[in-house]
């Protein structure tokens, strides 16, 4: 059985972390967790030397000043039992991960900033390298396309029927029982290639579930929730996106499995890009 007691909210200040931040309040008070503020003040490595001299020093000691002030100023209107802290690093994405492994939260709560194009190529996201490398939940809020945040309501559960993706199964009953939300699970089949079209001998095809297979395939794990069953054709995550959309899902619940071939090292596996472009929060299970 899994709990909710300990959620970490890693905040960079934002406008889009204001918006995760009511997630964190409305968790908090649903699960009665205990929430970590926290906060990485980016600096520069002070291994190099230019940075050992005149008056940096004292700059990023009011940075840190003002964004402690900040942090507590948002954490007096929680209601539930939390704390406020505040660290320097090089990069936020390890200070983030060091946390997560310090503190062993249940859960993470990030703001993703959906960066596209060159920018993303170029900088990455901070929540996508937490998600790659923490191997613990996390969810990473952004907006509803269809508006309003909480509560949660409709659900959208990615499987494609292996052992590791049901991992996310516990977290998503969890949460479908807590806010009494419909579960819509999804498999999606990846289309089928030329060479098969044309008739030329393949591989041999992964046999395509019914909808009814899928649903006894959720069915233990969801029990007691109001449960359906889709199963599309198509790009993967591009297909979890699209029936979020359609099906004005509050958040998705999956799991990830890493990169697995030579496609994924380069433009990223389908649970980062599903957190990339998904019309509504992610939680990564």
């Amino acid at each position: 059985m899994v709990s909710i007691r300990e959620i970490l909210f890693a905040t960079d200040l934002s406008p889009e972390a204001d918006q995760a931040f009511e997630h964190v309040r409305s968790l908090a008070d649903r699960f009665g967790a205990s929430v970590t503020m926290f906060h990485v003040a980016e600096v520069p490595d002070h291994r190099f030397a230019h940075w050992a001299f005149a008056h940096g020093h004292e700059v990023w000691d009011h940075a840190e000043k003002l964004a402690r002030e900040c942090l507590e100023r948002r954490a007096a209107t929680l209601t539930a039992k939390h704390s406020v802290v505040l660290e320097r690093n090089s990069s936020a994405s390890r200070g983030v991960l060091d946390m997560i492994r310090t503190l062993r939260p249940d859960l993470t709560v990030m703001a993703t900033h959906g960066r596209e194009g060159l920018a993303h190529a170029l900088l990455g996201s901070v929540t996508e390298r937490v998600v790659q490398r923490s191997f613990r939940p996390i969810l990473c809020v952004r907006e509803p396309d269809h508006g309003g945040v909480l509560p949660y309501r409709r659900i959208l559960v990615p499987t494609d029927l292996s052992p590791v993706s049901r991992f996310a199964f516990p977290m998503a009953a969890l949460f479908a029982r807590t806010f009494g939300a419909e579960v819509v699970g999804i498999h999606v089949v990846s289309p089928r290639s030329l060479a098969t079209l044309s008739g030329i001998p393949a591989v041999e095809l992964p046999v395509v579930p019914t909808e009814a297979s899928l649903w006894s395939f959720l069915q233990a794990d969801f029990d007691g929730a109001s449960l359906v069953a889709q199963v599309h054709e198509g790009s993967v995550w591009d297909r979890i996106c699209h029936t979020a959309r359609v099906e004005k899902a509050d958040l998705i619940v999956m799991s990830t499995r890493g990169h697995d071939s030579l496609g994924d090292r380069i433009v990223g596996s389908n649970t980062e890009r599903v957190v990339r472009h998904a019309p509504c929060p992610v939680l990564v299970a």
